[in-house]
C-alpha cells in the first residue's frame, strides 16, 4: 500500500564566512552548497543549487538508461509549506 503523503525534510546549515556573508549546505546533502551576502540570499542560492544538482543527476541517469527498455520512471513533486 502506498502512503497517502510523503514528507521530505532537509536541514540547511548557514555559517558566517570570515570574509563576510554566509556559506550554506544541507546537512543531509553536503555536496549541495552555496553562499550569499545574507542568510536569505544564501537560502535562495542553496535552493537553486539543489535544483541544479538534481537536474544534472536526472540528465546523467537518463543518458545511461536510454537503451534499457524495462525502465519505469515516476516523478514526485515536493512543495514547501
Amino acid at each position: 500500500m502506498l502512503p497517502k503523503s510523503l514528507h521530505l525534510q532537509l536541514t540547511a546549515i548557514y555559517k558566517a564566512a570570515p570574509e563576510g556573508g554566509y556559506t550554506s549546505t544541507f546537512e543531509e546533502l553536503p555536496d549541495v552548497f552555496s553562499e550569499g551576502e545574507t542568510i536569505e540570499e544564501a537560502k535562495a542560492n542553496l535552493l537553486e543549487a539543489l535544483e541544479l544538482v538534481l537536474s544534472y543527476h536526472r540528465d546523467e541517469a537518463r543518458k545511461s538508461q536510454s537503451h534499457e527498455f524495462s525502465t519505469v520512471r515516476e516523478t514526485f513533486e515536493f512543495a514547501t509549506p
